[in-house]
């Protein structure tokens, strides 16, 4: 260390700029910096290199070909385990698989995965058994079985089996509805009594609706409407249903035969309610996937069909 003329000793005087060695400092603070950013740039995840991660057989424009995925599809394609197979058909399945893959880029530059109806369907279909996969591989538990069969009962019965007469007063010749309903009521007294449907026909001017001998419950119930199915479906044979009006005109039912569904118990339904139960589950996963979407997307329906939409939205 050396005095300086006025008298201060040091390398420098206080307030002194050293322009070498602050030159010196920027350089080596520089050359640091892109050290490092050279180095994230290219380690980062998706750079593209030379370097294949070991997780992977191939990349596509940096897009990987698992490893995992080849050994599946391989021994898929062979029926054979992946030791056993030859090198031919190794080949044969990487370059498959670039194919594919390459045609896969292609077909979202295109925009088929909007455009093309194909394409879409195999879209939700893939995403709808995603959304499932748990439930799809799960197995049921005995009680959640036995849960879900005390909830539906009424599902798990023999087929019904009804054959009926149905008669009515066409809504043209009820000029006075309240005379009507006392034909009908009159008509319905005599068939209790032993008539049969052709003389109650004649003796108050019935007619008869499309005649079937046998249908099951659930084809008896289309022919009659809801309506008059329920009033009818609890009744015994050569009992007669009371009046019950419709558009057409004013009904009363004969039930000819009435088998009625006999409850199944829970062992005998056990296949049908195992299916069931896999079903509604992976109804109420999608649901809850789909609500989950719905909520973070903003969706905008035209006016006209707004109420449509929204009533044909599954039940929170």
């Amino acid at each position: 260390m050396t005095e300086s003329k006025d008298g201060v000793s040091g390398f420098f005087r206080p307030g002194e700029q050293n322009t070498p060695r602050s030159l010196t400092a920027y350089a080596v603070g520089a050359l640091t910096g892109l050290c490092i950013a050279g180095y994230g740039l290219f380690t980062a995840a998706g750079t593209s290199t030379g370097a294949i991660p070991p997780e992977d057989l191939a990349l596509v424009n940096q897009r990987p070909i698992l490893r995992s995925d080849f050994v599946n599809q391989l021994e898929s394609e062979t029926g054979v385990s992946f030791g056993q197979t030859s090198a031919s058909d190794r080949a044969h399945v990487l370059e498959e698989m670039i194919r594919e893959e390459l045609l896969v880029q292609r077909g979202l530059e295109l925009d088929f995965a909007e455009t093309d109806q194909t394409t879409r369907n195999a879209l939700v279909s893939s995403v709808s058994q995603q959304a499932t996969v748990q439930v799809t591989t799960s197995e049921p538990t005995e009680a959640q079985l036995r849960a879900f069969y005390d909830r539906h009962k009424d599902k798990y019965t023999t087929d019904g089996v009804m054959a009926v007469r149905n008669l009515f007063a066409p809504a043209e010749l009820n000029a006075a509805p309240l005379v009507a309903a006392s034909r009908l009521d009159a008509a319905r007294a005599a068939l209790l009594a032993g008539a049969s449907a052709e003389e109650a026909m004649s003796r108050f001017a019935l007619r008869e609706a499309q005649r079937y001998d046998e249908d099951y419950y659930f084809a008896a119930k289309y022919r009659l409407g809801d309506a008059l199915f329920d009033k009818v479906r609890d009744l015994n044979d050569g009992e007669v249903s009371p009046p019950v009006a419709l558009p057409d005109g004013i009904h009363i039912v004969l039930m000819v035969k009435n088998h009625k569904p006999v409850a199944l118990g829970f062992e005998a339904s056990r296949a049908q309610i195992f299916s069931d139960y896999k079903a509604a589950a992976q109804e109420d996963t999608l649901n809850s996937t789909l609500a989950f979407l719905r909520k973070r997307s903003t969706i905008r329906i035209a006016d006209d069909y707004a109420h449509l939409y929204h009533s044909a939205l599954p039940t929170p």
